[in-house]
């Protein structure tokens, strides 16, 4: 598995700053930096699902706020379904970093492409990096139209 460095700003890394992790056993096999505290996550996620081939974890905010609330994140947009994203669950809270954060995670997003991980962010998964990255933007859109709605006392469209 390939992954980003900790605490390496996304706007500074470069290609050499990647990090190889074994998908087995987690070993770091290529690499000068730290990875990223969320290896555990990352790597339970391609361990319970084979069809997963990329993953994007980001702090996006109208997403990272709505994981705040432990609800799944609705309504489910047009957009979420052109890409058959699937419903959004909210994990329970828990570390960052730990089995319990992975645990949580893959069981709330079951065959989703995507979780809300609670009061954390949000896991987006793929066929290709492009892909997931493409799915996180689309939950993070699904959550700015769920803030919209629920601003505007419209929760009979939740």
């Amino acid at each position: 598995m390939i992954i980003t460095p900790s605490r390496v700003p996304f706007l500074r890394l470069r290609p050499h700053d990647l990090v190889v992790v074994d998908l087995d056993g987690g070993a770091v096999l290529a690499g000068a930096l730290r990875p990223s505290i969320e290896t555990p996550l990352h790597l339970s996620a391609y361990r319970n699902r084979a069809d997963i081939e990329a993953l994007v974890h980001t702090h996006s905010p109208a997403a990272t706020a709505w994981s705040y609330l432990a609800e799944p994140l609705l309504p489910t947009t047009e957009e979420n379904e052109y890409y058959a994203i699937g419903p959004i669950a909210t994990s329970p809270p828990a570390p960052a970093g730990s089995s319990l954060l992975a645990e949580a995670a893959v069981t709330a997003m079951g065959a989703s492409a995507a979780v809300l991980l609670g009061r954390h962010g949000v896991l987006a998964a793929g066929p290709s990096v492009e892909a997931a990255l493409e799915i996180a933007a689309v939950v993070e859109r699904q959550a700015e139209i769920a803030w919209f709605l629920r601003g505007d006392g419209a929760q009979r469209y939740m």
